[in-house]
């Protein structure tokens, strides 16, 4: 069984814009996964740094479990959930697909880290 979804999907599915950008989007896979460890990285230890400068989780579930277990263990267990979940969903998504799966942590970790960056800056300022 093949998992070329290309000519599947091709008139159901969004048609041909979805197929080239989904094609365009292969193409950095690698990188939006170095992406994803950078962002990642960086969320975690900006907002570790800006709760120790008194400012506060917007995440109402992240900012319950930072109550609980501390901003670094509780930020790194919801980053390595996202994580798992992200590559349980990237084994079982067609290949063409798969990099949809980075994408969709980089994007909203890159502007977290991003979010962050300026609230830290109007904090020390």
């Amino acid at each position: 069984m093949s998992t070329d979804t290309r000519q599947l999907f091709s008139t159901t599915v969004g048609g041909a814009r979805l197929n080239a950008a989904v094609t365009r989007l292969a193409d950095y896979e690698s990188l939006l996964w170095s992406i994803v460890l950078v962002t990642c990285l960086a969320d975690v230890l900006l907002t570790t740094y800006g709760l120790r400068l008194g400012l506060t989780e917007s995440n109402p579930v992240a900012a319950g479990l930072v109550g609980r277990l501390g901003a670094l263990p509780a930020l790194a267990l919801l980053k390595a959930g996202a994580v798992g979940v992200a590559a349980t969903g990237w084994t079982v998504v067609p290949d063409d697909y798969r990099a949809l799966i980075p994408a969709g942590l980089a994007f909203p970790w890159t502007v977290a880290a991003t979010a962050n960056v300026f609230a830290i800056g109007l904090a020390l300022a």
